[in-house]
């Protein structure tokens, strides 16, 4: 039955590789980490983005998955292996009429592919394969390998490693204590020794809106499930807590919570539902009719996001995608001398289409947007307070593309469209505009100057012995040949002893920053 289930399955995966995968909305980001791993597997820190971010806090597996078979390819391959997972967790389950819960659960991993989510979609599949692991054997070595592909669901996607401590908590609670440390100890030692080494800071929103759904279905799965599916009400329970906290507390989690909800919430309840079957008393109709509806909202809420996300990554003008015009006019206007604020648009191509050619102030990574650029979400947005965030980042030119902008841009674009005097228009064409920021703060501070630079290493001219600090977040992967690389605040502090050429890059080496002594 699985392999039927998968087999249904693959006809929608093409039709999304060949028709539906735009590139815009969050494949966006599955290419952009792919073209920079492509590019420079050696290095640990991106610069195309915020002003730096780690590639491997990000992901550690899906990068390098993506770079070397393509993101299509992953996305497929991650999306039929979850569907055959979650379909044979089904039957091993002994779950009544298997066959519709994984039909249900093949649609839910298929919208998760389609939204563009590569990265969530590879650890998926992963925590899934644990969970099948775990269930299918109590022997030391089945929770061995369980908690193998629970520590590589963590760093393929650390959402979905988080999922897996749900899991974890509801063995617990069981008192089912080697499963829970399987499921729950690897996640959390991974994500730990990976912020360490790969530090990040960063916020993901959750408005009041993304909860009700997940506790909906908490409450809606807590109360179909059968009084022996204890692991399905503990899990319940435990995720419901989640997400309460994930709402209370700002994290990198955040709205990420929901996915969740989207994947495994709908075929576990309809799982519970055909279970209760067949109602025998009248009194037992109105509970089924109640919990028949929570599944069909759920279930829509899945589908109606998926299409939002279809619609919105693939409405674009054509005029935006051709970048030939735009590239070439930064590159006579020496970008790569300073750093661009690129107005992030609706689908956000353009944090793959010019992340290789300019080092840009945004990108696509809510949580950092929200960290390194609150103005855009606090509603306090004004002409000065965006004038000295440009400053900050030592933003020199700003590009505008035509179309509908992100929500978190639309005052932005508005301002950008009509532009205070120290925004000067230097180039357009139909689909890009692009403003120059008048005595805009250079990259290096005197007497450096920058020549250079590009999504992996910037190029400083030290013209005598002396010190000099770069606006680039600091990380202590950070280094250049013949200098010293130091923290200075927020940003990168660069000491030589002479005169010369300096390219401050992130080669993977130990000691992680540059020996001072």
């Amino acid at each position: 039955m699985p392999l039927v289930v998968t087999a249904v399955a693959l006809p929608f995966y093409v039709l999304w590789a060949e028709l539906l995968a735009g590139g815009g909305g969050d494949l966006a980001a599955q290419l952009a980490w792919a073209q920079f791993m492509a590019r420079h597997p050696g290095s640990a820190y991106n610069l195309s983005w915020y002003g730096g971010i780690h590639i491997f806090n990000y992901s550690v597996l899906a990068p390098a998955a993506m770079a070397l078979f393509g993101v299509r390819t992953v996305s497929v391959a991650a999306g039929l292996a979850g569907t055959w997972a979650m379909a044979a967790l089904f039957v091993r389950a002994k779950a009544r009429r298997a066959q519709w819960p994984a039909l249900l659960g093949a649609l839910a991993l298929w919208c998760n592919v389609a939204s563009g989510r590569t990265t969530f979609a590879l650890g998926a599949a992963l925590g899934l394969l644990s969970l099948l692991t775990l269930l299918s054997s109590d022997r030391s070595a089945a929770r061995v390998a369980g908690a193998v592909l629970a520590g590589l669901s963590t760093l393929a996607s650390p959402v979905a490693g988080a999922f897996l401590v749900v899991a974890g908590a509801a063995y617990l609670l069981g008192r089912q204590w080697m499963k829970a440390t399987s499921l729950i100890a690897p996640p959390l030692l991974l994500t730990g020794a990976v912020t360490l080494l790969f530090p990040f800071h960063g916020e993901q929103p959750m408005p009041l809106h993304k909860v009700w759904m997940p506790l909906a279905l908490c409450a809606a799965l807590w109360w179909a499930a059968p009084r022996h599916w204890h692991l399905v009400r503990n899990a319940a329970t435990a995720y419901a807590l989640g997400v309460v906290v994930a709402f209370s507390v700002a994290s990198p989690i955040g709205a990420n919570v929901d996915r969740l909800a989207g994947f495994a919430g709908p075929p576990v309840l309809l799982a519970a539902l055909l279970t209760r079957m067949p109602i025998r008393a009248p009194r037992q109709a109105l509970p089924h009719v109640l919990l028949t509806a929570a599944l069909a909202s759920c279930t829509g809420w899945v589908v109606s996001n998926t299409h939002d996300d279809l619609v919105t990554s693939n409405s674009v003008l054509s005029c935006v995608c051709h970048t030939d015009g735009v590239i070439t006019a930064l590159d006579r206007l020496r970008a790569g001398r300073t750093r661009v604020e690129v107005v992030p648009a609706r689908n956000h191509r353009e944090a793959y289409l010019l992340a290789p050619h300019v080092n840009m102030a945004r990108g696509w990574n809510r949580q950092l947007d929200v960290e390194r650029g609150r103005l855009f979400y606090d509603g306090n947005f004004s002409a000065q307070k965006y004038r000295a965030w440009l400053d900050r980042w030592a933003v020199g030119l700003v590009v505008l593309p035509a179309g509908q902008p992100d929500g978190s841009a639309t005052a932005e674009n508005a301002l950008v469209r009509n532009p205070p005097g120290w925004l000067k228009p230097v180039w357009r064409d139909n689909g890009w505009a692009i403003y120059r920021v008048q005595d805009a703060v250079p990259l290096v501070s005197a007497p450096a100057t920058e020549l250079g630079s590009n999504d992996a290493e910037l190029i400083v001219r030290m013209p005598s012995a002396g010190t000099t600090t770069v606006r680039i977040a600091y990380s202590p992967w950070l280094s250049a040949p013949g200098a010293c690389i130091e923290r200075a605040g927020d940003w990168t502090r660069l000491t030589v002893h002479k005169r010369g050429n300096y390219r401050l890059g992130s080669a993977y080496h130990f000691p992680r920053s540059s020996d001072c002594a």
